[in-house]
């Protein structure tokens, strides 16, 4: 809705931010990784995300349409695929290889590689 020539872009509220990444978790994880463990990894991403897109709508006012909706690919970013990492490892959960495998959806192979490269990207 336009008012006086400008368009409104409120930035949408935290449980809409969940949903969309609930939704998407959930899609990934097939049925193999435990709701409980989705869920708490929801509320960690929804915060940080949250967080990041309220504070790209004031460093970069003219985008703020961009960061008014959540966009589900900026999961596929590097940096919140070592966040899920990261989230999963710390839980000490002796699955976390695979369910990180699965929500990263990654083979062996492009799992070790993955971590390789954030070890590469941590040490620099």
């Amino acid at each position: 809705m336009k008012i006086f020539g400008k368009a409104k872009n409120n930035i949408d509220s935290k449980k809409e931010f969940f949903l969309k990444i609930e939704r998407k978790l959930l899609d990934l994880a097939n049925g193999k990784v435990p709701y409980q463990t989705i869920n708490e990894l929801c509320e960690h991403l929804t915060e940080i995300l949250y967080d990041s897109y309220k504070h790209a709508r004031k460093k970069y006012p003219k985008s703020k349409l961009r960061y008014s909706k959540l966009r589900i690919e900026d999961l596929n970013n590097p940096y919140y695929q070592y966040l899920i990492f990261d989230f999963l490892r710390n839980k000490n959960d002796t699955l976390f290889v695979p369910y990180t495998r699965q929500l990263l959806n990654l083979t062996e192979k492009e799992f070790n590689e993955f971590r390789v490269r954030k070890n590469q990207f941590e040490s620099m």
